[in-house]
């Protein structure tokens, strides 16, 4: 608790919360947001795929998404850690928040392995990768929804 004290009492969590500039909170947040867009949209995009939606779309090219979604999720980390300078509150919110990232980012993993697993040329969509596949959208909308709730619990 000492640790959140000090970091919630620094001059860059003072300077997130309390000034009046767009810069500050205001830009982390839209960042944030900006970079959630981009993880999971991306990744609904091709979990739906996967799981059968578009079928006339080729699956081989959609493994460029994932370049995307890792920079997605980095701008996330990054602007992440800045809001939660602000106001390091660990509640059972933020603990499902931070659990289901977790196991969202597992599931990028696994699934990239499970279709391109043997190469671009290749691309096999095992029942396996459809689990992984529909996990992976109901992690997201947990972890868009607990971090959406953080904002009113």
């Amino acid at each position: 608790m000492e640790l959140l004290a000090a970091l919630e009492a620094s001059a860059f969590s003072t300077w997130v919360r309390e000034t009046p500039t767009v810069w500050a909170y205001p830009m982390i947040l839209m960042m944030h947001t900006f970079g959630l867009a981009v993880l999971v949209g991306a990744n609904a995009a091709f979990d739906l795929r996967v799981l059968g939606f578009g079928r006339q779309i080729a699956l081989a090219p959609r493994e460029r998404f994932f370049p995307a979604m890792w920079m997605g999720f980095w701008l996330n980390a990054i602007t992440g850690m800045m809001l939660f300078a602000a106001d390091p509150r660990t509640t059972t919110i933020f603990m499902i928040k931070l659990g289901s990232i977790v196991a969202g980012v597992l599931l990028i993993v696994l699934l990239r392995r499970a279709v391109y697993g043997r190469g671009r040329d290749a691309v096999t969509v095992t029942p396996m990768a459809k689990t992984y596949a529909a996990l992976s959208l109901f992690v997201w909308v947990v972890a868009t929804a607990t971090g959406r709730l953080m904002a009113y619990l």
